[in-house]
């Protein structure tokens, strides 16, 4: 075990000062209000923050670790910081209103995804309830529903066998903006509010019945970010409503989730407390130590992976086979670098330097609002998607990896069918006007 030692101390409140003075600077600039951008740079603080009671245990458990650098933590704060520049800008123009599309053709793919997901009901709700109830009167269950779903994850070879299960899951990061988007319309749409209000439970629990706690804790976070974006359009006595159905599927969710992690962590040295102490603030520390010098590259193997064998390159198949593709490296994605660490492993530093400026540059030139606090919906669905980029990631991964990288091409045809939409109606609208 290596000590901590008194640099560690110092570089660690190094980073986590810095991370504060960009988050007050932000706070300063929003007049006091807070935004997804705000509450995420609050986590990116806090993550070291419970990860120090780890890092700087004198007992600690779980993972090797070296002693801390300044430069990484530096590298990690500017890319953090460049990745939320759209987000940030979001916060700023505080949008007060969203530009509808075409209701029509939203309307079509609401009904089609909440289809396909009520078609799963069957399969999913045994699966479900079999699962949550082994894990709540089978203190191992947990554990082993846990390692039975990673090795069918990486025994999955990409067949479609079901195209309603891969509608629901490649569109899934979608039901949680478009559940939120529908409170806002004066006009009530109970069908798509009960209907993507379902997908997100079934989302939700499905995952925990399968042992995983990581698709329940993104949905967390997805629910969050989309509910503090479209807060300001969504009505007061709506907002009491939806809070209060939240607070409901918190305790419903929490129950499992807690079950789970005691199967998973309750026999193991450190206990719960220790277990969510290393996975919610390993990241940032695990980043400094290995992945800023990985001792080698992924190739985009894993943030890349389908991307990669759509153009005809070849690639790893599933997560297992990434690692054992790469057994130089000083660290693989069974541990936590944030989102970050992700691209740095696979590419390298000055690359996905590169890549993190052109996402930014990119995202900040697509995401402006149309005059004073409107932002067309289109854009909203891409700011939405870097949102869940940088909120997932500051403390696990980059979450749009392998099969993942489908629901990047789902957000963008998604986007691209109501940017279409968006473009037709102002040229016929701006034709009205010159007639």
């Amino acid at each position: 075990m290596t000590a901590s030692s008194g640099t560690d101390i110092l570089y660690t409140i190094i980073y986590i000062v810095l991370l504060s003075c960009m988050l007050i600077h932000h706070q300063r600039q929003m007049d006091g209000r807070w935004g997804v951008g705000s509450y995420t740079l609050l986590s990116y603080i806090l993550y070291p923050i419970i990860g120090a009671f780890w890092f700087f245990s004198p007992t600690r458990i779980y993972g090797d670790i070296l002693p801390l650098r300044l430069l990484p933590f530096l590298y990690l704060a500017a890319m953090e910081w460049i990745a939320l520049y759209p987000i940030l800008q979001y916060d700023k123009n505080n949008v007060q209103q969203i530009e509808a599309p075409s209701m029509g053709i939203l309307n079509v793919f609401a009904v089609i995804y909440i289809t396909c997901t009520v078609m799963q009901i069957p399969h999913i709700f045994t699966h479900m309830a079999e699962g949550i109830r082994m894990i709540m009167i089978d203190s191992a269950a947990g554990a082993n529903m846990y390692h039975e779903s990673q090795s069918f994850e990486a025994a999955y070879d990409g067949s479609i066998s079901n195209i309603p299960s891969i509608i629901f899951n490649v569109f899934s990061p979608l039901a949680f903006i478009l559940f939120f988007y529908y409170l806002t319309l004066e006009r009530r749409y109970r069908w798509a509010e009960i209907g993507f209000g379902l997908c997100i439970l079934i989302k939700s629990f499905f995952s925990l019945s399968n042992g995983q706690r990581t698709e329940v804790t993104m949905s967390v976070i997805n629910i969050f970010i989309a509910f503090v974006a479209l807060k300001p359009m969504i009505s007061d006595r709506t907002k009491k409503w939806v809070r209060s159905i939240l607070v409901i599927l918190a305790i419903s969710i929490s129950i499992p989730f807690i079950a789970l992690s005691i199967s998973r962590f309750g026999q193991k040295e450190g206990g719960l407390s220790g277990g969510l102490v290393y996975y919610v603030g390993e990241a940032p520390y695990y980043f400094n130590n290995y992945a800023y010098d990985a001792d080698g590259g992924r190739c985009g193997d894993r943030t890349c992976n389908v991307f990669k064998k759509m153009l005809g390159l070849s690639s790893p198949d599933g997560i297992l086979d990434v690692r054992d593709a790469y057994p130089a490296l000083e660290i693989d994605d069974s541990l936590f670098t944030s989102y970050v660490g992700d691209f740095v492993i696979d590419f390298g530093l000055i690359p996905s330097a590169i890549l993190f400026i052109l996402f930014s540059i990119l995202f900040t030139r697509l995401t402006p609002t149309n005059g004073p606090n409107i932002i067309p919906f289109h854009r909203l669905i891409l700011i939405y998607f870097a949102m869940s980029v940088c909120m997932q990631g500051g403390m696990y991964l980059f979450n749009y990896s392998f099969e993942g990288n489908l629901q990047i091409i789902a957000i963008l045809l998604f986007y691209g069918i109501f940017l279409m939409d968006y473009l037709i109606r102002h040229s016929s609208y701006r034709k009205e006007v010159t007639v």
